[in-house]
């Protein structure tokens, strides 16, 4: 009966091990499509989602790491007591071919059967019984001992192929460990790669909210307070967004052009554009070169006063969270938040739709999330 609950259990384990397989599948494809995310072009939830995705599917291939490395540890301690069993036996086959060796000197020196044989008419009926006692007890000694050896020798026999079978299950082990290791690396990797594009994004984010502040107040605090509910959630992964180094700013060397200030390298282009709107019906205006002067002061108020906070830490890890100096383009001259009739640029009014068309002509491109962000990279 107990066999049979044994069978009758097995193809439950074997659907609940399919099933878990199934939702590790799913929940990886989930990950790698959320790892192709545009953060650029996403909206914070859908940065969110991603990211709990990436979360989930780095849990799961962790918790796989773990029983499989459990598995790995059951299996090298059988393999180590298969091993000790076959050594064991090992020492006592030999302490039984030592005795069955003794056993045979014995014999041969003391002659037991030689004296058990001899006629009847040496001796008594007495004296012949009790040499045909201990006849007996060396035969059954002997006896005795050879079965022994036999088993000992059935017994290592199997006990080498136990041991065997579980070396080899100690090496199958080790190499699933080794292998969901990868996989957990490669789920790390996927979330890592999100979170430093979702961190990228936010500084950005951070950045045109500290230029706009000058320009629309309100505006400016909107996008502050929107970005610091992601940078919890950054802050909150598992693969948190790196900072690292961001190249030197250098020197950046500025123009004044019809009231917006831009780095000098992009001045007649800005004119230019601009004349082209206002031959069009349209007077732009805006902000540009924004000094990191200012930046570097407000990232030692918010992240703190060494180096490695002011220009390395992560906008996320931040309170509140703030751009690292020559993180935007406005530090460089290279980026004009527009306004048109006063207010900043929206998507719904006709300068945009006229910036859309003819923008480019001129070297500037806009940031799809901000319509009102035009720069010489779209950043």
């Amino acid at each position: 009966m107990a066999c049979l609950a044994c069978l009758g259990a097995l193809p439950v384990a074997a659907k609940s091990s399919d099933l878990q397989t199934r939702r590790r599948a799913i929940q990886q494809q989930r990950a790698e499509k959320a790892a192709q995310i545009n953060v650029l072009k996403a909206s914070d939830a859908q940065i969110r989602t991603a990211l709990d995705r990436l979360d989930a599917n780095v849990r799961a291939q962790q918790a796989q790491a773990a029983r499989a490395r459990q598995a790995a540890d059951g299996a090298a301690r059988a393999a180590a007591q298969a091993l000790q069993a076959e050594q064991r036996t090992t020492v006592r086959l030999g302490g039984l071919q030592g005795l069955m060796r003794q056993t045979a000197v014995d014999a041969y020196v003391r002659g037991p059967f030689k004296e058990t044989i001899l006629p009847v008419e040496t001796g008594s009926l007495a004296d012949l019984s009790t040499r045909q006692f201990f006849l007996d007890v060396a035969l059954g000694q002997d006896t005795d001992v050879a079965d022994q050896l036999r088993a000992a020798r059935e017994d290592l026999a199997a006990e080498r192929v136990q041991a065997d079978q579980a070396r080899d299950q100690a090496a199958a082990r080790r190499n699933e460990v080794e292998g969901q290791l990868r996989q957990v690396r490669q789920a790390e990797a996927l979330q890592q790669r999100v979170a430093d594009s979702a961190e990228q994004r936010l500084e950005q984010a951070l950045a045109e909210a500290d230029s706009l502040a000058s320009v629309d107040a309100a505006l400016a605090a909107e996008i502050a307070r929107n970005q610091a509910a992601l940078a919890a959630r950054i802050a909150a992964s598992h693969g948190r967004g790196s900072g690292g180094t961001l190249p030197a700013l250098g020197s950046v060397t500025v123009t004044t052009v019809r009231g917006i200030v831009v780095a000098t390298q992009i001045a007649q282009r800005v004119d230019e554009l601009l004349a082209a709107a206002e031959a069009d019906g349209f007077s732009l205006s805006g902000s540009g070169y924004r000094s990191s002067d200012v930046q570097v002061a407000v990232r030692r108020s918010h992240c703190g006063g060494s180096d490695y906070d002011v220009y390395q830490k992560p906008a996320s890890q931040c309170s509140p969270p703030t751009a690292r100096p020559g993180q935007s383009m406005h530090e460089r001259g290279l980026a004009i938040d527009f306004t048109w009739n006063g207010a900043l640029i929206t998507s719904h009014n006709a300068a945009f739709q006229w910036l859309s068309h003819n923008a480019g002509r001129f070297g500037l491109a806009n940031l799809p999330s901000e319509p009102w962000h035009w720069s010489t990279n779209g950043n």
